[in-house]
């Protein structure tokens, strides 16, 4: 049944709206005749979050609330509160839309800006933070900066970097701080940092021959020579990138809440990173001249310097290094980069919530059924799950049912196979401060037939760029934050339930997936197989097949072609 409102409640403006009204609130919104509309991207993000601020105290609809601001706005004249030369009009305005001209918004950025300086700021309405968001372009930063700011607490965000797959980065993209150049090790890290670009160029062409003398990939399978080409280069990046240094200049964009914002502004102006400090003061002045209502109050943070230099103190009271025995790792086996630390009985909680969900009329709670589950034959298990899950088909997503319950992971991966996977935000994560201590992973085809001169320089430089951060962490664990490659092993634990975990499996199980982070699921979902035999027969791993990008290129060089922007 479809009805004129879009709801089941008649039209809830007042509608009567003159011609003038229509061409302003069509300027703005996406239709002026039904209860269901979307702001555009004409009204401001800061004049939307008041806006929907004002649902909570009056009755009429976001529109005619919108129109309301002329009345205020006139008020605002009669009382002397505003000059004549600054007031608009509906009549001005959609003068102004329809010319095309200049819009005079100045009164409603103003107002808006005023109302969330009280509600947000003094009176703590946070919540309504959430209706606002900052898109933001931040260039020219390093790789660890770029961990910095993709890493908000809580997970609220959306980002998208420069891909070290599909760019070449030289010695010109090389960045340093002060703080790097100034310190004790400075000239070492600039120079250590300048030889991992070296080998990166200098063995490109070196690893192309090897991969087309040993077939890796053949010209004849491709169904155009722009896939094998755009899949060849991909290829010989994803094994040279391994050496490309944290130091490489960068750019990112990202969009934030309000609330995500504040927190996490807070806390980057209170880093022990000069950089941190230096680019979230400019992504603050900026910000603020789009929603200076939201974070006005945003600075530097006592509690969480003081925390950190607390933790860090009793860390080196209590926790003596190991660096691994202090020897130095080379290409760990993909078993040891996958630990499950804690898990519940995932397939009886699985269960449980599936039948909770829908045991509204029998009046039971969640314990009442699970202790029920938990006297269940396996048949029965297996009967629930299938009727939950056997009907699921490639695009559709697990149900809402399987989000609780959790698994605690810890992986242990090369730093670029980390890049990717940090960006599921649906899972709680936590990172070790990266430094290349630990040594280093391979890339792929490193013990091909012709390689054998890039492994030398590669183990080489990997070994001397780990020597150094084991020797500059001793004396400032922050600068050593600027001591890694890709190639080098990072920790970091993410917890998850079951939903994210059939989420992450499926999506980075496929073959276009790069063979580290793909080997690294394939290797979770047969552990998981272990604590949950049941619900993971209905995961769909994708370790069949080797990894490639093959189909992927293909598609996106015969799209091009057809849209003539080859």
């Amino acid at each position: 049944m479809t009805t004129p409102t879009g709801t089941l409640a008649p039209y809830m403006s007042k509608g009567n709206y003159t011609s003038n009204e229509r061409i302003v609130l069509d300027y703005f919104f996406t239709n002026i005749d039904k209860n269901v509309y979307c702001a555009k991207n004409t009204l401001s993000s800061q004049l939307r979050a008041f806006l929907v601020g004002q649902y909570s105290r009056t009755h009429v609809s976001l529109r005619d609330r919108f129109l309301q601001l002329f009345e205020d706005q006139k008020k605002a004249l009669e009382k002397w509160l505003l000059a004549a030369e600054e007031y608009i009009s509906v009549d001005d305005l959609a003068n102004s839309i329809t010319k095309q001209a200049h819009l005079k918004l100045d009164f409603f950025e103003n107002k808006a800006s005023d109302f969330l300086k009280k509600w947000w700021v003094d009176y703590g309405h946070s919540s309504l933070k959430d209706s606002d968001t900052i898109r933001i372009v931040v260039e020219w930063i390093t790789e660890t900066f770029t961990k910095v700011v993709e890493s908000p607490f809580p997970c609220l965000w959306n980002f998208q970097e420069k891909s070290t797959r599909y760019i070449h980065f030289g010695q010109e993209n090389l960045l340093f701080s002060d703080q790097v150049k100034e310190s004790p090790y400075g000239d070492e890290i600039v120079k250590i940092c300048q030889e991992l670009i070296q080998v990166n160029e200098t063995y490109s062409p070196i690893v192309k021959a090897a991969l087309e003398a040993n077939g890796i990939l053949k010209k004849e399978d491709f169904a155009n020579e722009k896939a094998y080409e755009n899949t060849l280069n991909a290829k010989i990046f994803d094994i040279v990138r391994y050496v490309l240094p944290c130091n490489v200049a960068t750019s990112l964009g990202a969009s934030f809440s309000t609330r995500t914002m504040e927190v996490h502004l807070t806390y980057m102006l209170s880093h022990p990173l000069e950089e941190v400090r230096i680019v979230a003061q400019t992504m603050h002045e900026e910000a603020l001249k789009l929603s200076p209502g939201l974070l006005k109050h945003v600075a530097e943070n006592a509690y969480e310097k003081t925390r950190q230099k607390k933790v860090n103190e009793e860390v080196d009271l209590l926790l003596s290094k190991s660096f691994e025995h202090d020897s130095i790792i080379q290409g760990l086996q993909t078993s040891e980069k996958c630990k499950i630390i804690t898990h519940s009985d995932l397939d009886e909680q699985i269960i449980t919530s599936i039948l909770f969900e829908e045991a509204g009329k029998s009046g039971m709670s969640y314990t009442d059924i699970l202790a029920l589950v938990q006297n269940m034959d396996i048949a029965k298990k297996h009967s629930i799950m299938q009727a939950a899950l056997g009907d699921r088909w490639p695009f559709d997503r697990m149900p809402r049912a399987l989000q609780h319950s959790t698994m605690l992971v810890e992986f242990f991966m090369d730093f670029w196979a980390y890049r990717d996977i940090q960006r599921h935000r649906a899972t709680q994560q936590l990172r070790q401060w990266v430094s290349a201590i630990h040594g280093y992973d391979y890339p792929e085809y490193i013990d091909l037939p012709g390689m054998e001169s890039f492994k030398q320089a590669y183990d080489d430089i990997m070994t001397r760029v780990t020597l150094l951060a084991r020797k500059v962490i001793q004396e400032d664990k922050y600068v050593a934050q600027y001591i890694w490659a890709l190639g080098h092993l990072v920790r970091t634990t993410y917890e998850m339930n079951p939903w994210q975990i059939a989420y992450i499996i499926e999506l980075r199980t496929t073959p276009q997936g790069h063979f580290s982070y793909r080997n690294l699921f394939i290797e979770l979902y047969h552990r998981l197989q272990n604590i949950a035999p049941i619900f993971s027969q209905y995961i769909r791993c994708g370790e069949q097949g080797t990894s490639s990008r093959k189909a992927q290129e293909e598609k996106s060089a015969e799209k091009k072609k057809l849209l003539d922007i080859g």
